[in-house]
């Protein structure tokens, strides 16, 4: 009897655990560590789990702690847990779409010319030739700033510049200083490529391959001197939706931490004006994707920590690094309660009708999502003597990946630990897992029960 193939979530689930359980062991060892003492399995666990699923939450300083094997251990299960995450996800959206088994080769077209990948292998070069090319890039400018500003040696700026450059696109949060990024708040040449380089990992391969072959068909026209030199046709609808989200939330994030912030003394006040612009939209970003910080998080306002509860939980785009529930799920609730309120029977997005299979899957992402973080809350509220609201800024953080703290993670307690350490686990890998399991499984039923509708509201 032929063996059943083993369902592809419950394979990615593995194959993390299965990274997350090596790093562990690699960081617990004394030879990753600058004291020479073995780490706590707790913590090791923890910073492995948050690495491999680039969340970037840490419960021991990662600059005093670990030294350069230490380091090495943690990027390269940033990078791991990276290609993974955007790998799989890329591949299971094109599995979904031709209905093709990940064993053959795959064949897809979408709307408007995104990159049609012949293969697996050739698909998944293509996302490890893409990140390794903006991983670089963000390298490059770091780099430089590292040894003409600040005086470092070329294999020290060269080391702070290749693991910043990997930790910003793969949206991981993780730094080599104790305070994150808050000694360069002033220093616009670290944080811009930073967060631009975080950005474009939060937008996810299919919408930046859909750009890089956009710019090659322009380029291509230009150079053969072909008329009118006029755009490809219609943008997909996955890459309106992220792009014109990210915009929208990034001008209202930034406009949202600038007006809280502006005048406290403790975070943006005593900058000039340029460094408070800079350091609000980097404020902005952050949230929906890494943990990088320019500013003290536990100095904000707690209306700014809610805010950025809210960019947590939505997040970046699908098939990308960056967490939450993504933001297409989050555009298709807003669509769904916008169609509900004008009493239309199918939801429409631009041009386009979705299906009702989509919807189920984006309202069951936002329920566990939210149940997740609802359950954690509780316990942590009732075993732990933090305010609510710090409580439910580092569960949120953790769920959704982000890697912001308000500086209570290291001082839970060891199963207060393990359970975010689960909790980041499940949101690096519920949504894709839960979007992966709905679409795939489909039940055919043969008859159909009487229909009544129970009151609502």
């Amino acid at each position: 009897m032929q063996k059943k193939p083993m369902h592809p979530s419950r394979l990615v689930a593995i194959a993390f655990g299965a990274v997350a359980a090596l790093g562990t062991i690699l960081l617990s060892t004394p030879m990753a560590t600058k004291s020479g003492e073995s780490t706590p399995i707790t913590d090791a666990l923890f910073t492995a789990v948050s690495a491999v699923t680039v969340t970037g939450l840490s419960v021991v300083d990662t600059q005093l702690h670990w030294n350069m094997f230490g380091h090495v251990v943690i990027a390269l299960l940033i990078q791991v847990g990276g290609f993974g995450i955007v790998g799989f996800a890329t591949l299971i959206g094109y599995l979904l779409d031709g209905r093709i088994s990940l064993q053959n080769r795959l064949s897809s077209s979408s709307e408007s010319a995104t990159a049609i990948a012949p293969n697996v292998k050739t698909l998944l070069l293509n996302i490890l030739k893409m990140m390794l090319f903006f991983q670089t890039l963000g390298f490059i400018f770091l780099f430089f700033r590292f040894l003409t500003k600040y005086g470092y040696s070329v294999s020290e700026a060269f080391g702070h510049g290749l693991f910043h450059g990997i930790s910003a696109f793969n949206n991981a949060g993780f730094s080599l200083y104790s305070d994150s990024l808050i000694g360069f708040a002033d220093d616009g040449w670290i944080l811009v490529p930073i967060f631009m380089a975080t950005m474009l990992g939060s937008l996810g391969f299919p919408v930046l391959a859909e750009i890089r072959d956009r710019l090659k068909l322009v380029i291509y026209r230009l150079r053969k001197k072909v008329a009118p030199y006029t755009m490809p046709p219609q943008w997909s609808l996955n890459s309106r939706i992220i792009l014109w989200s990210t915009l929208v939330l990034v001008v209202l994030g930034t406009l949202y931490v600038a007006l809280l912030e502006w005048n406290n003394a403790a975070t943006l006040g005593q900058m000039d004006p340029l460094s408070k612009f800079i350091n609000s939209v980097f404020a902005a970003v952050m949230p929906r994707t890494a943990g990088f910080n320019s500013v003290d998080i536990a100095a904000l306002n707690p209306a700014t920590w809610l805010g950025m509860d809210m960019l947590m939980f939505i997040g970046g785009g699908s098939a990308s690094t960056a967490g939450g529930i993504k933001i297409g799920t989050a555009v298709i609730l807003i669509f769904i309660i916008y169609t509900e309120i004008r009493g239309e029977t199918a939801v429409n997005v631009g041009n386009r009708r979705l299906p009702r299979s989509i919807q189920r899957q984006a309202l069951a992402i936002i329920s566990l999502t939210s149940l997740a973080i609802l359950s954690a809350t509780i316990v942590l509220r009732l075993t732990t003597e933090f305010s609510l609201d710090k409580i439910l800024f580092e569960v949120i953080s953790a769920v959704c990946t982000v890697g912001l703290s308000t500086g209570i993670t290291a001082d839970l307690h060891e199963p207060g630990k393990v359970m975010l350490s689960v909790l980041m686990f499940i949101g690096r890998l519920g949504p894709i897992s839960i979007a992966t399991a709905l679409a795939l499984r489909k039940t055919k039923r043969h008859f159909e029960y009487p229909r009544e509708r129970p009151l609502i509201g």
